[in-house]
């Protein structure tokens, strides 16, 4: 079974959607499922590397494998002799070492941190000898490959995440709040002002989670000054993967689809921040010719899903992104004599582009009318609230019905859905009725999910 590492499930729903969740991640089952996650931006290997060797907590820990270099004196248990647990203080700040000598419980945590070091292969028990040496995980923290080392690290990083937030903690608020805060950080673009992050006024409340806050600063997970804390891109990294660990999922990094075919792109930038477009898409056409691009984009429009088309129409004609420049025009103006997409590319056109062009015909115009009322259900809007946003309400009976009766004349592929939402949620009896006739002219009355 898989730790949740205690995180939230709200939250940990808010840090991978990067909105208001629409499901739960930690208590259901996500194998067999398929959905689309957002990307996060990653920094470079480079950058991260240099992130955790100029981490306090980094500091402790080279110190603790330097010391092991010519061998560590352990007692027959594995634990540390009283000699070499002298030596183990030495490594914390002077002021933390006599209260460690005079504090069991501090004295405890001095050697559960040894035990972290063990577990994560920081450190190398051998009983035979007695002795403890630098582990796998200190060769490569300290080593020339940017990535095993990052791998270790994250590895012990998770480990200390979960011996603050999880190790004998006595009061239930604190149980799971190192991690939650790391959580909550990582769902925000902005730098948060110390009073928002205690979710209550008391001084008791506030000072714990100053400490937590000063835990995650030693690890170089955050950063913090007077007017506030922001999550680091060391930070970013590391909680990416506690998500990752505690829902079962895999979440993309900005640029992961620059090898994927134009279908594929276009699904998972339906789900992109805006500001993550632009890099992905760059990303996708540094292994292609803006040319080369635009025809698969082309070819991927009817594949796609509502949204995902939207992204792809986007792209060529440069809302989001000015990538495909005159090339992406030039594919707009063609797609307009299409019989299905010709009214959704005439509308992305200037006035100018429009005048070189023919009106779109009826079908056309239908299919379009369909696909945005698809969008919007695929994004999740009630279709009472879709009926009466997209102007179906308030009119003609008559008019109305006429044209919801025509979306069972063209061959789109959420018509059915479209259909459905208007026989139950159209607040006109002659509309529904209408859309009713419709829909039977595409599916038997048996097949259909309404009556």
């Amino acid at each position: 079974m898989r730790s949740t590492h205690g995180i939230r499930e709200e939250l940990a729903g808010r840090a991978i959607e990067q909105r208001s969740p629409r499901r739960t991640y930690l208590s259901d089952s996500q194998e067999d499922v398929r959905f689309l996650i957002p990307a996060v931006r990653i920094a470079g290997t480079d950058e991260l590397v240099a992130a955790v060797r100029g981490s306090g907590l980094y500091g402790v820990v080279a110190s603790q494998i330097e010391r092991a270099r010519s061998g560590f004196e352990v007692g027959t248990d594995g634990k540390p002799t009283i000699e070499s647990f002298a030596e183990l203080l030495g490594v914390l700040d002077e002021s933390d070492q006599e209260a460690v000598r005079q504090s069991e419980e501090k004295t405890r945590a001095a050697l559960r941190f040894w035990d972290l070091l063990v577990r994560t292969g920081m450190l190398h028990v051998d009983r035979t000898r007695s002795l403890a040496w630098p582990g796998p995980g200190a060769i490569a923290v300290t080593g020339s490959d940017g990535d095993a080392a990052l791998d270790a690290w994250q590895t012990f990083l998770i480990a200390m995440l979960d011996h603050w937030s999880l190790s004998e903690h006595e009061e239930a608020e604190e149980i799971g709040l190192c991690t939650n805060l790391l959580v909550f950080m990582y769902t925000q673009d902005d730098r948060i002002a110390h009073e928002h992050l205690s979710p209550t006024p008391d001084p008791k409340a506030r000072d714990c989670v100053r400490i937590h806050v000063g835990l995650l600063t030693h690890a170089g997970l955050v950063e913090q000054d007077r007017l506030g804390v922001r999550i680091t891109p060391l930070g970013r990294f590391v909680c990416r993967a506690l998500l990752e660990e505690a829902s079962g999922l895999t979440i993309p990094a900005v640029g992961s689809y620059a090898g994927a075919d134009a279908t594929t792109l276009l699904e998972a930038l339906s789900v992109y921040r805006v500001d993550h477009i632009s890099e992905e898409v760059r990303a996708w056409l540094s292994k292609r010719s803006v040319e080369a691009g635009a025809a698969e984009i082309r070819g991927a429009l009817r594949e796609v899903g509502p949204i995902a088309r939207r992204a792809g129409f986007d792209l060529l004609a440069g809302t989001m992104n000015g990538a495909f420049g005159e090339t992406g025009r030039r594919v707009l103006v063609e797609l307009v004599e299409d019989d299905e997409l010709g009214a959704l590319a005439h509308n992305f056109l200037t006035a100018q582009e429009k005048e070189q062009v023919p009106m779109p015909d009826r079908a056309a115009n239908t299919w379009a009318l369909v696909d945005l009322a698809a969008m919007s259900l695929q994004a999740g809007t009630p279709a009472p609230e879709m009926i009466e946003r997209l102007g179906y309400v308030d009119q003609e009976p008559d008019k109305m019905a006429k044209l919801i009766s025509l979306f069972g004349d063209v061959d789109h592929p959420w018509n059915v859905r479209v259909l459905e939402a208007m026989v139950a949620h159209h607040p006109q009896t002659e509309v529904a009725e209408a859309a009713r006739l419709a829909r039977d002219r595409l599916v038997p009355t048996t097949e259909s999910s309404l009556p």
